[in-house]
């Protein structure tokens, strides 16, 4: 940025005053936004450090008075996997925290850095992080006074720290941590627009850049990944939709969606950039630390590309679904094939793949089964049928030979068949909530309890993707002309039993629950939609000595109790449990 006599190119050559970029900056190989000169109102920066200095004024006010009383007494929030900061580094964490007008992480205090990271860390997993959350906490904790570099660790993006410290601020539930989050969300989000051509972390060495290219880009789809996570868990869709845009963007301009695909191994700079392991392409494993280093840190690297891009077709799959505008990532063309291997499969140098959903959509078996590939399934499932639906609905809104029908009633059930197929034979595979336990005689109880109740709740969501996906699927078959009254009464009877399983499966998840995938604040309504239709279609019979209804009332409050505890927390819940309770 220049003013008048600064320029961004050099600091000390005269800028000429040229707008909107001066001349200097305008030749300037480098990337830079434009100039700023005086007069011209508030920068970004400049509004930021206002708001941020409004926001110390306010904190200062309300905690100095309790401060000095308290410090003695202070309770210390610390996860055991974060490098333990040194006595003279621990803050209180009632103490007045002053965040810095500048931008860097490191500024923010040690202990609210350690008490946003404690925040954020156990749902780290559900709202996708698919990074070394190991490294980029002991990263994020370790303060340039320490002197250390985490020499070999790839350095960490400020926008991605921001994106932590935002969701950190969010999950927690301190007033004295969650009193931050608007301030944490104006800088995340200036962080984030400039991300790939921001600097590093200055807490690793920032020279290393160059060496790390790709952790500019997965830092980068991280971030967005987050923040479109939190965008639409604050009910903000669109800011959520444009975070999904651009993640996509990333992963296919990186290829992400060809890694290890046959189609590319005849090209070696095609290949080297699409799989990462130079050395595996050409057959060689030399011997020796630093090789097996190399190798190690390529294999990892990969592993993460490719849990990103799954992550991120299954963030926009469930959303594109809901919403119903047109996904930003047909992978059903021709253009937009996916080679990428499942998440977790098994995967030797020689491994090469092709036509990994459509295989998957013609029923071929595979061996991928971790929790991103059962929940990448769910959500491509998910969006095929109610793509389907979509395509159905067209079919009978404009009937007649002017328009014809996108498809034909064979095809129709085919796909329809196809597709209940699939999405039984997922759920049949989906391990039980109530398999998932910790062992009571582990030291790291507290730790293990807490990645229990993050499992259970990742499989909440997966079974009720796929519940919702069969209960749309029995809607649909239920309203084709082609299904007798026996199958419709069938369908209708499997569609409701689907719904109440569903529902039942609250239950199993620990109550105390803060956060959750906030997909759930869609789904959960049109499971309670079903319950409740179905509720008064057994009264307006007479039933009311019908077993069925204790059980399907009881489904029904469970839904709506799991949505109140959450509503608080999440402005999405919140709004959808007014149309739960506005019927009921």
């Amino acid at each position: 940025m220049a003013y008048l006599g600064h320029s961004q190119l050099n600091p000390y050559q005269k800028c000429d005053g040229a707008l909107p970029k001066c001349s200097n900056c305008e030749r300037s190989t480098d990337r830079f936004s434009d100039c700023e000169y005086p007069g011209r109102g508030y920068s970004e920066i400049e509004y930021l450090e206002r708001q941020i200095a409004e926001l110390e004024g306010r904190i200062q006010e309300r905690e100095t008075s309790t401060a000095t009383e308290q410090t003695n007494d202070s309770i210390f929030l610390h996860y055991p996997y974060l490098q333990a900061p040194t006595a003279t580094q621990r803050q209180p964490l009632c103490a007045p925290h002053r965040i810095p007008s500048a931008r860097r992480s490191e500024e923010v205090p040690l202990q609210l850095r350690q008490s946003l990271l404690s925040a954020f860390i156990p749902y780290a997993n559900e709202l996708g992080f698919i990074l070394d959350l190991t490294e980029i906490c002991n990263t994020i904790m370790t303060t340039p006074s320490q002197g250390t570099s985490n020499a070999g660790v790839p350095p960490v993006t400020q926008a991605l720290i921001h994106v932590l410290f935002l969701l950190g601020s969010h999950l927690s539930t301190s007033p004295q941590i969650t009193v931050f989050e608007p301030d944490f969300l104006s800088i995340a989000q200036g962080s984030v627009c400039h991300i790939l051509s921001s600097s590093t972390s200055t807490v690793t060495d920032t020279s290393a850049t160059s060496n790390y290219p790709h952790w500019k880009v997965l830092g980068a789809i991280q971030s967005h990944v987050l923040l479109a996570q939190y965008y639409f868990h604050t009910g903000r869709k669109l800011e959520g939709k444009y975070s999904v845009t651009i993640a996509i963007a990333l992963v296919l301009g990186t290829r992400m969606h060809r890694i290890r695909s046959k189609e590319v191994i005849f090209g070696q700079g095609q290949t080297q950039m699409t799989l990462g392991r130079d050395n595996h392409i050409n057959g060689v494993f030399l011997s020796g630390p630093e090789t097996l280093q190399t190798q190690f840190q390529e294999e990892k690297e990969e592993t993460q590309r490719i849990n990103a891009f799954w992550t991120v077709l299954a963030l926009n799959s469930r959303w594109a679904a809901v919403e119903g505008y047109g996904s930003s990532f047909p992978y059903w063309k021709p253009a937009m094939r996916i080679d990428t291997p499942w998440p977790g499969a098994n995967l030797t140098p020689a491994t090469r793949n092709s036509h990994t959903v459509q295989r998957f959509l013609a029923n071929h078996q595979e061996d991928a089964h971790s929790m991103i590939a059962l929940y990448s399934k769910a959500c491509i499932l998910f969006e095929q049928v109610f793509e389907l639906t979509n395509r159905y609905e067209r079919n009978q809104s404009s009937p007649g030979p002017s328009r014809p029908p996108t498809l034909s009633a064979p095809n129709f059930l085919n796909v329809l068949n196809n597709l209940t197929r699939l999405t039984s034979q997922l759920m049949s595979q989906l391990l039980s909530i109530s398999s998932i336990q910790y062992s009571p005689h582990s030291n790291l109880i507290s730790t293990q309890a807490s990645d229990c109740s993050s499992k259970k709740r990742e499989l909440l969501v997966i079974h009720t993707v796929t519940r919702v996906a069969i209960i749309q699927l029995y809607t649909l078959f239920g309203n084709t002309r082609c299904s007798s009254s026996d199958e419709r009464a069938k369908t209708h009877k499997l569609k409701v039993e689907a719904a109440n399983e569903s529902a039942k499966m609250i239950s199993l998840v620990d109550g105390s629950v803060t956060f959750i995938d906030s997909i759930m604040a869609i789904l959960w309504p049109k499971i309670a939609h079903v319950l409740v239709t179905e509720l008064c279609r057994l009264r307006e019979r007479g039933g009311l000595q019908d077993s069925r209804l204790v059980d399907y009332q009881k489904s029904f409050d469970l839904i709506v109790q799991a949505m109140s505890r959450l509503a608080s927390s999440s402005p999405l819940m919140s709004k959808q449990l007014r149309k739960v309770q506005g019927p009921s």
